[in-house]
Formats: structure tokens, C-alpha cells, sequence
């Protein structure tokens, strides 16, 4: 028996597409390919999109930990 993942919602949809567009406005996302190192991107990428699609988080920002 297989069981498959939940579909996204319309509003979750639009929210990950508008997170995505803030992230390449600021220049937090950018394209990557499968072999590329990304701990020798600038500090200000926090994303990497890879070419199938993927997106992941690579860093995190904000203040630290008190």
C-alpha cells in the first residue's frame, strides 16, 4: 500500500511562489547545479535552486542565539 503526499493548498501555493519571488528580488536564491560547492557562495544567499527544481535552504539569518 503506497500512500501519497497531501497536495499543497491554492493559498500555500501562492505563498511559497511569493516567498520565492522575495528571495530572488533580494538575491537570497540562486541557480545551482548538482556539483557546485555552496559554502563558497556570498553570505547573503540563503537558498539554492537546483535544475531539476529543488530548492533548498543553505543558511540561516537573523539574529543569533542569546
Amino acid at each position: 500500500m503506497t500512500t501519497e503526499a497531501p497536495k499543497p493548498q491554492p493559498e500555500q501555493d501562492k505563498e511559497t511562489r511569493l516567498f520565492i519571488e522575495t528571495l530572488e528580488k533580494t538575491g537570497q536564491i540562486v541557480d545551482v547545479d548538482e556539483h557546485q560547492d555552496t559554502s563558497q557562495l556570498p553570505a547573503h544567499v540563503t537558498h539554492v535552486r537546483y535544475p531539476d527544481g529543488t530548492i533548498k535552504r543553505i543558511r540561516f539569518t537573523g539574529p543569533g542565539r542569546q
